[in-house]
């Protein structure tokens, strides 16, 4: 007991790696990099963004998994860890067993369904109709097979009646930068990249696909308030460390977590991201990965998503 407080007392000693399994550019990245410097000034220490994109955050969650359980390396990341399970037939680890929760950071309080400028469709019921008429022939982009941009769109065609075609991308980055110039039509796009984009013209927006009406967006709305009733397609943001990581270690990041998401300015950045700010106890975090695991396997099912 002595050896941990004296471990926790001392840590951290030198820069800790923030693993974002994403390549810049996606909401993920956004969330890490506010993450990462408000802990840098929380515990005193250099925190480095490493942005291991690809397999839909599977390259930079095994690399974590694999990580020393010493407080050094850690992970922001999102949905994606916990619909994985559902969507790939064998992962390189396991979901819960190989991390230590450390928080809940915050909930997206959903996605926002663009279109590029281009495209003739200017409302979701047109985007519903051209779909009916032309099926499977309007290809929406996605953060990766199994990211919450792939779900939601694969919930949105079972519930609509629609045939899409699916083309996942390594990140949302990428897939964003090939809506922006007009090689796709339509995104299921995270409101933290893509709500600054549609304030600014280069993006038009159809619908939001949460419950609730976006605060930044109030005049879009959601795509049960058009007819779709009960959809729903939000996220949410952890922070991890690999299993086995020291107790008293979590637990001093887990409270500057929750110090840092009740910052005002944290607040004021969340909120123009469309984030809810949450911060959890390892406890609570972990109880919410269980019930959402439960949650997308089901998902899965009814979406009849085949496993890759």
């Amino acid at each position: 007991m002595f050896f941990a407080c004296t471990c926790a007392a001392a840590y951290p000693e030198r820069p800790i790696r923030l693993v974002v399994p994403v390549a810049p550019g996606g909401a993920v990245d956004v969330v890490g990099r506010i993450v990462g410097q408000k802990l840098a000034v929380l515990l005193g220490q250099n925190v480095v963004i490493d942005n291991r994109g690809g397999a839909n955050y599977i390259i930079g969650t095994e690399l974590v998994a694999r990580s020393v359980p010493d407080g050094y390396t850690l992970m922001v990341t999102a949905g994606a860890h916990t619909i994985n399970p559902a969507v790939y037939r064998k992962l390189p680890y396991d979901a819960l067993r190989d991390f230590a929760p450390i928080s809940h950071i915050a909930n997206s309080s959903g996605l926002v369904i663009v279109v590029h400028p281009s495209f003739p469709a200017r409302s979701l019921q047109e985007l519903i109709d051209k779909a009916r008429a032309s099926p499977g022939t309007i290809i929406y982009g996605s953060a990766g097979h199994g990211n919450l941009t792939h779900i939601a769109g694969e919930m949105f065609q079972v519930m609509a009646g629609v045939k899409l075609n699916h083309v996942p991308y390594k990140s949302a980055g990428p897939a964003i930068n090939d809506l922006l110039g007009g090689q796709i039509p339509l995104m299921f796009g995270p409101s933290p990249v893509v709500v600054p984009m549609v304030q600014a013209g280069r993006l038009r927006p159809l619908a939001f696909t949460g419950l609730k009406r976006s605060a930044q967006l109030p005049a879009l709305p959601t795509v049960d308030e058009l007819g779709i009733k009960g959809y729903e397609a939000t996220g949410w943001y952890g922070i991890y460390g690999p299993r086995g990581t020291p107790r008293a270690i979590v637990d001093r990041l887990s409270a500057a977590t929750r110090q840092l998401v009740q910052m005002p300015d944290t607040r004021e950045r969340f909120a123009a991201l469309n984030l809810e700010p949450i911060g959890s106890s390892p406890e609570e975090f972990a109880q919410f990965l269980k019930q959402d695991l439960q949650k997308y396997a089901e998902i899965a099912r009814k979406a009849k998503i085949e496993p890759q």
